[in-house]
């Protein structure tokens, strides 16, 4: 690699070094307008006498946009909370790709979103669920109305408990979605930055009997 192309920045007093291409690599953005010498962003990106390039904003946050500029993806630890300010910084380096994969904050202070389902399954050979035979009349939608209404937009149904829009405080158990898919749902909620925490089933009809599994279960489907 030439030593040309290599290029060093002082972010918020943090030292990283990188490549043009990486700088680059999505175009049109703050970083990749200052490499190709558009002058009209010099007042936000300062070149100091050595030839770092300086820019006076949060260097811990400037990690993640480096590395989405590396490998075009949003890599984030467990623990990061810091969305908005994440966010902010996207937006800064005019990153648009960035700011749609970042996760929106719950306006709601976050929460918890329970999904539960009314439907069956057909067991297969061996004792497996066969996906071609399942069959789910509804997929049930447990938590503040506000915050579902965030998550599932307009796939909520909330004919069963329309409530009042404006109270946000207001938690319910009688929503549902508008479609059967379970998988598009978990989907939606992992869009909007939630993890999955726990999970609990109680079987198709019928699965008590099942010779593979009945040794396990009470009559009523459920561990023992």
């Amino acid at each position: 690699m030439e030593e040309s192309s290599l290029i060093s920045l002082n972010v918020g007093g943090l030292l990283y070094s990188t490549t043009r291409s990486t700088l680059s690599s999505h175009s049109p953005s703050l970083l990749s307008s200052y490499i190709q010498g558009d002058t009209s962003v010099s007042s936000t990106i300062h070149s100091l006498p050595d030839g770092t390039i300086f820019i006076d904003r949060d260097g811990t946050l400037f990690s993640i946009i480096l590395n989405f500029l590396r490998t075009d993806r949003l890599i984030l630890c467990d623990s990061f909370r810091d969305m908005v300010g994440l966010r902010e910084e996207a937006a800064f380096y005019q990153l648009p790709a960035l700011i749609h994969r970042i996760p929106s904050p719950s306006e709601n202070g976050g929460g918890y979103i329970t999904l539960g389902y009314r439907g069956t399954f057909a067991y297969g050979r061996d004792g497996q669920a066969d996906v071609k035979f399942r069959k789910l009349q509804r997929i049930l939608v447990h938590g503040k109305a506000s915050l579902c209404r965030e998550v599932f937009g307009d796939t909520l149904n909330e004919s069963r408990d329309p409530g009042d829009h404006d109270f946000s405080d207001r938690y319910t158990t009688r929503l549902y979605l508008k479609h059967q898919c379970l998988e598009k749902a978990c989907d939606a909620m992992a869009e909007k930055g939630f993890r999955l925490l726990s999970t609990c089933t109680s079987g198709a009809n019928g699965l008590s009997s099942h010779q593979l599994m009945s040794s396990g279960l009470s009559p009523g489907g459920q561990n023992v």
